[in-house]
Formats: C-alpha cells, structure tokens, sequence
C-alpha cells in the first residue's frame, strides 16, 4: 500500500516562496507511484509534447545506470529517464496554457536536488530543495521514501504553473514521467461555486463584526 504524505509546502525544511505556499502530494515510491498519472506526459521515451519547450545544460536523457553519475531511479519500469548532472539544470516550458498541477517521480533524492516551479511567464512560484521531498534525502536509491512520486499543487493565489526546473549540486538528479495537468472538467464547474461559498462566508463574518464603544 503507498504511503501518502499531505504537507504545507511552506513548513518544510528547505523551502522558499516567493509567493503563497503550494501544497505537496508525496507519495512513496511503487510501481504505481511511478507510473505517470493523468495529464500531459513527459515520459523522455517519446518526443516531448509540442506544446513544452525542453532546455537541457548538463542534463541528459539516459537508461540504466553509470556508477557515481546518476542511477535509474528505483521502481522504474526499465525506461528513459532524465538525469541532471552535477551543476547542471533541465527546464521544460510550457509554449501553450498554464496548468494547475506538476507531478514527476524523483529517485535517489539528495540535499543538493532543487525542484523549481516556474509561471507561464517564467516567474519563480516556489523552490523546493531536496529536503522538502523526505525526511532522509541521502540518495539512497532502493528505499520507497527516497524515490517518490512528488505532486505540487498551485494555490488560487498563485499564478498557473507554465513550466519546471529540475537542478543539482551533485550527481545527480533523476526524474522520470513528468505530468502537467488541470482538473477534470467536472472539478472545473464546481470551482465557481466554492469560490462563492468562501465569498459568501467572508461577507457573512465582516457583517457579524461589531464595534462597541463605551
């Protein structure tokens, strides 16, 4: 059974904002974890998606292992994956709309991994070291706490996200079945009404606030 994780991004150790705090979905590494959920996919073993525009410096994309440059991350099905050396950087840009969510399954995940999300404009939204991502980020790349599948979800006030940056200080970073996605259209028609709802319940609890002088 995989282990799920629900934190506030801005509690963690290791994280900066420069704005509201994005929500993180951890989940332990399976072959479930791993496999790429709804949305669009970039799973390196086909063309990338022509609505994403990749840009690699350092970073490559790779199968199977190369001792002490980067490992398949574990729970892989055997397939390409993208490994960020040392001092490198991988970006991939969204050249179409802004998405709500990014998820990607990252292995062997170390202190010196960084995770940033980028706006549709290419604005920082959040930045997330390795530590953000488990609390035992030494690389290890067998156990399921430290190969994970990792979805960071926007808050309202956030912009869209339009884009990622994975980036190393060591070797290396892996990811693998990078997923950009919006939600069903049935979550859509349900969203102005929760918006009123919350309206709705500002308005109520302003009306209920009295001053009383004495």
């Amino acid at each position: 059974m995989t282990t799920k994780f629900l934190v506030a991004a801005g509690l963690l150790a290791g994280f900066a904002t420069p704005a509201t705090a994005a929500t993180l979905l951890l989940e332990n590494g399976s072959e479930a974890s791993f496999a790429a959920p709804a949305g669009t996919v970039i799973d390196f073993d086909s063309a990338i998606p022509a609505s994403f525009t990749p840009s690699y410096n350092g970073a490559s994309v790779v199968n199977g292992d190369l001792n002490g440059q980067y490992a398949q991350p574990a729970f892989s099905n055997g397939s390409d994956y993208l490994a960020v050396s040392q001092g490198g950087s991988a970006t991939l840009t969204s050249t179409g709309l802004g998405y709500q969510s990014l998820s990607f399954f990252i292995g062997s995940i170390d202190t010196f991994n960084t995770v940033e999300v980028l706006s549709t404009t290419g604005e920082l939204i959040a930045s997330y070291a390795g530590s953000a991502f488990t609390s035992t980020p030494d690389g290890n790349q067998t156990l399921a706490t430290t190969n994970r599948r990792v979805t960071i979800t926007r808050e309202a006030t956030d912009a869209l996200i339009g884009g990622v940056r994975f980036l190393s200080d060591g070797p290396a970073l892996e990811v693998d079945n990078v997923v950009f996605a919006v939600p069903e259209p049935s979550t859509w028609a349900l969203m102005p009404l929760g918006f009123g709802m919350v309206g709705t319940a500002t308005r109520y609890r302003r009306r209920s606030q009295q001053v009383v002088y004495g």
